[in-house]
């Protein structure tokens, strides 16, 4: 079995609207060969995927680096595309170029909302987002110390939502008190060592790098998480978003994926009579870039969510949606919310499991 990995698929969306494709070549990729055994039961049918995903420790980072997507998907050709943002991840759908991928909360709501109005359903609740996004600043010890400076976050993306809340409930008015730029995750490191700007709102593994101060840049301290966000009202996620024609097609396929990912979680939820992977944070580690013990600060940053779990959390994450929504139309970002999220998200699809 020969594993596609991402440097192919990269050259070809240099030919649509996706931009910033990142990740190593394919020949960087070990083949994992036929000797990974699905911990679930296989899919039998034939067919294509194309996933995206975004490199930090998640359960799908820990599938695509260990091959057991292409062990439990044996007669599909799976393909992995890595992005830098949701956002990206949204134009990969829009363009035809991604089947499923897991992406934040409020990339997914844009995606769901007008203008947009992509043929798209939630499938998952992968995680809540806790600690591992956060607004780090250089020279500052409170969110109202802000207030003149210039602030960077990936734009339409979960932490995006989360500053400008926080931004919000301090008194600061975004449009007006502060600079609120937009830098992708790759590119804030050099941002933040070149003091152009003051703070910024990111998850890990960037975030550790600000946190941390690396290349002799200023260290970072942290004003707010996304933890304290939620607690405030403001609570985002980590979902799983699934193209409906591929859906209809492919139902066996995105049952195994579901299984697959399901399987992770156990393990990674640390039980300790779990059939799950016990080496989980290990592997993230590797696959991500970063050293274990900030793969494992990031792995302890969120909330997975269970099997068991998914019917109530999806009720959340449809609220949360309609929540976001209204949000950004406050903000300008879209024009209007859907009276309902609830029916592009998939609760039925794990009522099994309860």
């Amino acid at each position: 079995m020969t594993l596609r990995r991402t440097g192919a698929l990269c050259a070809a969306l240099a030919l649509t609207t996706v931009a910033g494709c990142v990740g190593p070549p394919a020949s960087e990729w070990k083949d994992k060969g036929d000797d990974v055994v699905c911990p679930v039961k296989p899919a039998d049918a034939q067919g294509k995927v194309r996933i995206g995903y975004l490199g930090g420790p998640a359960t799908d980072l820990y599938t695509q680096a260990t091959g057991l997507a292409e062990a439990c998907l044996p007669h599909a050709d799976v393909e992995w595309t890595r992005y830098p943002t949701g956002q990206d991840i949204v134009q990969g759908f829009a363009a035809g170029s991604v089947d499923l991928a897991a992406l934040g909360s409020t990339p997914t709501t844009k995606a769901l909302s007008a203008p947009l109005d992509l043929d798209v359903s939630v499938v998952q609740a992968n995680s809540v987002i806790g600690t591992t996004e956060a607004l780090v600043a250089k020279n500052a010890d409170d969110i109202k110390d802000l207030k003149g400076g210039r602030i960077a976050v990936p734009f339409s993306s979960t932490a995006h939502y989360s500053l400008l809340n926080a931004l919000i409930d301090a008194g600061i008015d975004p449009s007006r008190d502060v600079e609120v730029t937009n830098i992708s995750p790759d590119k804030l490191p050099a941002a933040w060592k070149s003091d152009r700007i003051d703070a910024a709102y990111v998850w890990d593994p960037t975030l550790q790098e600000l946190k941390d101060g690396t290349g002799g840049s200023t260290p970072g301290t942290v004003l707010t998480d996304s933890e304290q966000q939620a607690a405030r009202g403001h609570a985002t996620y980590n979902v799983t978003l699934a193209s409906n024609p591929w859906i209809d097609a492919h139902a066996e396929l995105l049952r195994t994926w579901l299984d697959l990912e399901a399987w992770v979680v156990d393990g990674s939820a640390g039980s300790a009579d779990s059939d799950g992977p016990n080496d989980f944070v290990s592997v993230n580690a590797t696959a991500s870039g970063m050293d274990e013990a900030a793969a494992e600060l990031q792995v302890n940053g969120q909330q997975f969510i269970s099997a068991t779990d998914q019917v109530s959390y999806l009720d959340d994450v449809a609220a949360a949606l309609r929540s976001t929504a209204d949000f950004l139309v406050e903000q300008g970002d879209i024009p209007t919310a859907k009276r309902d999220y609830s029916d592009v998200v998939r609760t039925d699809l794990w009522e099994g499991e309860q």
